[in-house]
């Protein structure tokens, strides 16, 4: 199982990201972790006509802003017995992002998926999709468009999408966790791009693959946990957003593998239509550790 002793959360204040907060809050809470909040001002600032502008004076008073509100989240983290740690950084966003990772040792990063529009950019096509690129820890997203879901570790219902590539046991690691904290029932997806030629190859072809997402969950895990395995034929972003809505899952958890940090640099890629479009939040777990 896993363990997860640090959480982190970049906040710009936007509703995505204060919906991110509240759910790393429940996570940190749950696993007695430290949640470490983290805002970052841009020292460029965008002008009515777009230009970028350098002001110390508005610099400083968004950082003036920031740390009232900063105060609050944390007032409000210590009352829910949270141990937070919060920081103000000016600078690069990619870059103090990913030294706050470092600093904090994160097992996770929650993050909102849309922000402001040249100040603080969290939408996805930029520092989201960066992040989800190049983080070497699993990153929770959450957009502002969610339905309103159950916070761990309230969760009931999770997905689970698996092509058996790497990344997938430490996918099925964090769903299994998860729902074990609940307790919360589990449906394994796996899909077919291209379907057999002939309809009793079809069926065929997809109970040995149900045998193989059945074979992937412990015995003693189905002592305390429902899973279900499902294969469906089809456009992987088409029937993964289909399971989503027809589970009615709380979470969606994706392995993101070297192919498809290859279609998320394309124009419409699999992952990246999955993260725009999913009705709940999303659990993005890399192939492998380190930059």
């Amino acid at each position: 199982m896993i363990r997860i002793d640090n959480v982190l959360c970049p906040i710009d204040f936007f509703p995505a990201s204060m919906k991110a907060l509240e759910y790393s809050m429940g996570i940190a809470r749950n696993y007695q972790a430290i949640l470490h909040v983290l805002h970052v001002v841009s020292p460029i600032l965008p002008t009515f006509h777009e230009f970028p502008l350098n002001t110390a004076d508005s610099i400083a008073e968004f950082r003036k802003q920031a740390e009232e509100h900063v105060r609050q989240i944390e007032t409000d983290a210590v009352s829910k017995g949270i141990a937070v740690k919060t920081a103000i950084r000016i600078g690069d966003i990619d870059t103090e992002l990913k030294t706050a990772r470092e600093e904090s040792r994160a097992d996770l990063v929650v993050m909102g998926t849309h922000g402001r529009r040249g100040f603080e950019r969290w939408f996805l096509g930029s520092v989201t999709e960066r992040v989800l690129r190049h983080c070497p820890v699993p990153i929770l997203t959450m957009s502002d468009v969610n339905r309103e879901v159950p916070i761990p570790p309230d969760l009931k219902r999770i997905l689970v999408t698996t092509d058996f590539s790497e990344g997938t046991g430490t996918a099925m690691d964090f769903a299994l966790a998860l729902a074990q904290e609940a307790p919360a029932e589990i449906t394994l997806l796996h899909v077919v791009e291209q379907p057999p030629e002939t309809k009793g190859s079809v069926e065929e072809v997809a109970a040995i693959l149900e045998e193989h997402l059945d074979s992937m969950v412990p015995d003693e895990v189905r002592n305390w946990c429902t899973v279900k395995s499902e294969v469906k034929i089809g456009a992987s972003y088409r029937m993964i957003l289909e399971a989503v809505h027809e589970t009615d899952a709380d979470l969606l958890v994706m392995n993101i593998h070297g192919k498809w940090v290859f279609e998320r640099a394309l124009l419409g890629g699999t992952a990246e239509r999955v993260l725009r479009a999913a009705e709940c939040p999303i659990l993005a777990i890399p192939a492998k550790s380190g930059d």
